[in-house]
């Protein structure tokens, strides 16, 4: 019995045996290392993006300034299928990274207008990019922007809003321009669609944003401007890029005072051009209509007013919308109405303006003394015209009369116009001339005037034989001297005489003339116009190639 106690207290005993060192050391490994995977993972956080071209799980890297920060772990579609969900696991520490103003957007080869960009993700492959954020909450979860950001938050400058509703969009990344210097880019683009105007968030770069004031104006600068004026045609073209994506101008326009620094986001309207920046200062003005009777093509709305010149106001419709039918054919003349406005504010300077209404009385009082309205072709290559306001002194007074409740400026035809006007009259009265009659009458008179030749040849024949008689020749010295001088004056007025030859070759002179000049006031007669313009139309002329 105790032999069986002791056998059996004996298997009880276990002895150590150091295999088992194997297991329990990886254990403690595994252990370890969920330890470490545990302690060195960072937040996990949703990212949302339209699509995820490029983007694989487990593979996709988050990046901010080149360093790793996160993985992506998983990519699915959200429950409406219209965005891709993208999971990320970040890094430890980067808690303090994912403030509200954090940024996130996918690297990948792009080719723009900006250039050539993300080469490098040819062989690494897409991955995201991060601009760690300052402001605001921490979150867990961004939207992935379309392309990279233009500026962050530690470039230094301002930033401004724009609305422009009476031009073409503009793309992100479009340069802004001063004086042709570049200080700034379109940061982002949207539509207003209360005000119908599309938005333009700018960012001008320091030192730059301190051009930027209340007083400045925002306008779109063309890639190539093509300007005709009295002057010429003036062609600008831009840098390249301007030329292919346009851009955006700003400054002083009107000479005035540099105005107050402006707040970050303040607005300004973008005009679509620097004179129409320039044309919003001129707020006051005159409206006018003007009756033209003659041909108002060239004349634009735009176009200037002048006087001498010297431009007071601008062409606002052409033809005048304003009036109806009815009062147009109501009209004493058959014209063509144009509204436009005179601009004090261009001639006013100085402390002593004078009012809008001193202006109405002003300029009612110089029309009363002969001020009046024509057209002016300011270039005959384009054709473009302006209205011109002059004095004549020799106008005929005309009552005063209001169109559509708008005063009406009396015009008059001059210039150009005029000429064509009295040339078209002489060309009428031309065609209208008894050519034929007159050229039978002219025939006559020479026919006459050779019969009178002849006849006075005779004559003198008579008064030679007269002479020759023995009785005349006994008459008194003083009545043959007078004789003789008449039979002189006969010879000198016969055909081949002193006088009469001279004659009878003018007189077969102008009738060869007059031969000659019948196909020509034929012509005259039947098309009136070929005194100026050619009879027939010559072909263009063939450049030659080169050799």
């Amino acid at each position: 019995m105790s032999e069986l106690q002791e056998n059996s207290q004996s298997v009880r005993k276990v002895r150590f045996n150091s295999i088992w060192l194997v297991p329990l050391l990886a254990l403690i490994v595994a252990g370890w290392m969920v330890y470490q995977n545990w302690s060195s993972e960072g937040p996990e956080i949703t990212l949302i993006a339209s699509n995820a071209e490029g983007l694989e799980a487990g593979k996709t890297k988050i990046k901010a300034r080149n360093v790793d920060i996160g993985t992506v772990t998983r990519i699915r579609l959200s429950a409406d299928y219209n965005t891709a969900i993208i999971s990320v696991r970040m890094n430890k520490d980067t808690d303090n990274m994912l403030h509200q103003d954090a940024k996130f957007w996918v690297v990948k080869p792009r080719v723009g207008k900006e250039g050539i960009s993300g080469l490098g993700t040819l062989l690494s492959g897409a991955y995201i990019d991060m601009e760690p954020g300052s402001k605001g909450d921490i979150k867990s979860q961004f939207h992935v922007l379309e392309q990279a950001p233009l500026s962050t938050t530690e470039d230094k400058g301002v930033r401004v809003i724009l609305d422009s509703t009476d031009n073409s969009k503009l793309d992100v990344g479009t340069a802004v321009h001063f004086r042709g210097y570049d200080v700034g880019y379109i940061e982002k683009v949207g539509f207003d669609t209360k005000a119908g105007a599309i938005t333009y968030q700018v960012f001008i770069k320091a030192p730059y944003d301190a051009l930027v004031n209340r007083a400045v104006e925002f306008w779109i600068t063309p890639g190539i401007a093509l300007k005709s004026s009295a002057q010429g045609v003036e062609v600008r073209v831009d840098s390249l890029e301007t030329l292919l994506s346009g851009g955006i101008s700003f400054g002083l326009v009107h000479h005035q005072r540099t105005g107050k620094a402006v707040e970050d986001l303040a607005k300004f309207h973008l005009y679509k051009s620097k004179e129409a920046a320039q044309n919003q200062y001129f707020n006051q003005f005159i409206e006018y209509v003007f009756l033209f009777n003659s041909d108002i093509s060239g004349l634009a709305a735009g176009a200037p007013v002048e006087f001498r010149g010297i431009r007071i106001g601008t062409v606002e419709q052409v033809p005048f919308t304003g009036l109806s039918m009815v009062a147009l054919t109501s009209l004493k003349q058959s014209a063509i109405p144009v509204l436009a406005r005179i601009e004090p504010q261009r001639l006013n300077n100085g402390d002593k303006d004078l009012t809008l209404q001193e202006w109405e009385a002003l300029l009612q009082d110089r029309i009363d003394s002969g001020f009046r309205a024509t057209l002016k072709t300011r270039n005959f290559l384009t054709g473009a015209k302006a209205i011109n306001i002059d004095y004549y002194p020799n106008a005929k007074n005309e009552k005063a009369q209001k169109v559509a409740g708008i005063d009406v400026f009396p015009v008059t035809n001059t210039g150009f116009s005029s000429i064509e006007k009295k040339v078209t009259e002489i060309l009428d009265k031309l065609a209208k001339a008894p050519v034929n009659e007159s050229l039978q009458s002219i025939k006559n008179t020479m026919s006459n005037a050779n019969d009178t030749l002849a006849s006075m040849k005779d004559v003198s024949v008579q008064v030679d034989q007269l002479i020759n008689q023995p009785g005349i020749q006994k008459l008194p010295k003083e009545v043959m001297t007078t004789l003789n001088q008449v039979s002189r004056i006969l010879e000198a007025y016969q055909t081949n005489g002193e006088i009469g030859l001279p004659i009878k070759d003018n007189l077969t002179a102008l009738e060869k003339s007059l031969n000659e000049l019948q196909p020509l006031l034929r012509q005259l007669r039947n098309n009136p116009n070929t005194l100026i313009f050619d009879k027939k139309s010559q072909p263009d002329i063939q450049p030659k190639a080169a050799q």
